[in-house]
């Protein structure tokens, strides 16, 4: 499984430059925590909240940044310790991704800025705030590389139904965005994900199976 050395040199290779922040960036911090060699990573589930687009889903924990907030990266270490009560001050910066365009269906609304981040060998304790989060998780790396945890979500967009690829974790599944950020960061490691693309694909309803992604519906 992917190392600690190997993902400090894979996102010391990016290069990535950190978006100013304001109110259409966003920052999440990818915490790892544990073993060098059998590392975890940090997901919270959302809470359901109405106006939230991403509400009830599975995430890193983050958010968009204030006026206030000096860079990029101080906003996912603010969000973290507000939504999981889990400072990031003294935890090792491993670097960061390229800023990722947030375009949900609809057009590009902002950026957003993942920062990766290692807690050490003990993984420090997770404290949910009831408000943002429904609950939280150390996720072993080795189980989002396993492809016997793929998953798929159908969703409807006005009509138009569309397959996403994911990983399954307990009851919940890994997908969109954040799965978005994952194949980004898996692409930069060199290891790519084995679940499928973290584009959608198009659903013929009368098959259930996915359909030419050039074959638009109306």
């Amino acid at each position: 499984m992917v190392s600690l050395s190997a993902i400090e040199l894979a996102l010391s290779s990016a290069a990535a430059s950190p978006p100013t922040p304001s109110r259409s960036m966003a920052a999440v911090a990818m915490v790892l925590a544990g073993e060098p060699q059998a590392l975890e990573l940090c997901f919270i589930l959302r809470a359901t909240r109405e106006g939230d687009r991403w509400s009830g889903q599975m995430a890193f924990p983050g958010g968009r940044a204030e006026h206030d907030d000096p860079t990029a990266r101080a906003v996912a270490v603010r969000e973290t310790h507000e939504e999981l009560g889990l400072p990031l001050h003294g935890a090792k910066v491993l670097g960061s991704l390229p800023p990722i365009s947030l375009r949900p269906m609809g057009g590009a609304i902002g950026v957003l800025a993942p920062f990766a981040f290692y807690a050490g060998r003990q993984r420090p304790p997770l404290h949910p705030s009831e408000a943002e989060v429904a609950d939280a998780y150390w996720i072993p790396l080795a189980h989002l590389w396993d492809p016997s945890n793929s998953q798929t979500v159908d969703w409807d967009f006005r009509g138009q139904p569309l397959r996403f690829s994911g990983i399954r974790f307990r009851e919940q599944v890994i997908w969109g965005l954040t799965y978005r950020v994952l194949t980004e960061w898996a692409a930069l490691l060199g290891r790519p994900l084995p679940h499928g693309s973290a584009k959608p694909t198009m659903v013929d309803p009368s098959t259930s199976t996915p359909a030419d992604q050039s074959r638009p519906r109306g």
